[in-house]
């Protein structure tokens, strides 16, 4: 039986600290318009698990300049017979110029991070994907 030991740092320092003490490197394992999540995983040589993360909030100014920057975007695609769905928040760049560019940067984003979770289980992948919903979140009404 392999444990897991979890633990939450108080700061970014503090993981870094933690991951250079045990040899591992910090990485970005997900985030928001307001929030980023850091998070680096150890082993002991008894085989126990350790992960540490830290969740950094972002100034608001700049988490509601992401949050104005964030799209819904939603696929679909065939899977024996029944409609598959995926639908994913996509902050896109400030390098897009105008409104068609941000949302067609966002479906790009958007199909391959599908393709990268999904693919093993459902079958989606960037080819078989069409998108049904391309809005920016502040829009956007489940």
């Amino acid at each position: 039986m392999t444990l897991m030991e979890y633990r939450e740092a108080n700061s970014k320092d503090d993981l870094d600290r933690w991951a250079r003490t045990l040899g591992v490197r910090v990485h970005i394992v997900d985030e928001t318009w307001d929030c980023v999540y850091f998070q680096a995983d150890a082993e002991y040589p008894d085989g126990t698990h350790l992960r540490c993360r830290y969740r950094y909030v972002l100034p608001q100014r700049l988490a509601l300049r992401r949050r104005e920057r964030t799209f819904v975007v939603g696929f679909s695609h065939t899977v024996d017979g029944a409609t598959c769905c995926h639908v994913r928040p996509i902050i896109v760049g400030l390098s897009a110029e105008s409104e068609a560019a941000a949302m067609s940067q966002a479906v790009i984003y958007a199909s391959a991070l599908v393709e990268l979770q999904r693919r093993p289980v459902c079958g989606a992948s960037a080819a078989n994907l069409s998108p049904y919903v391309i809005t920016r979140a502040t829009n956007w009404k489940p």
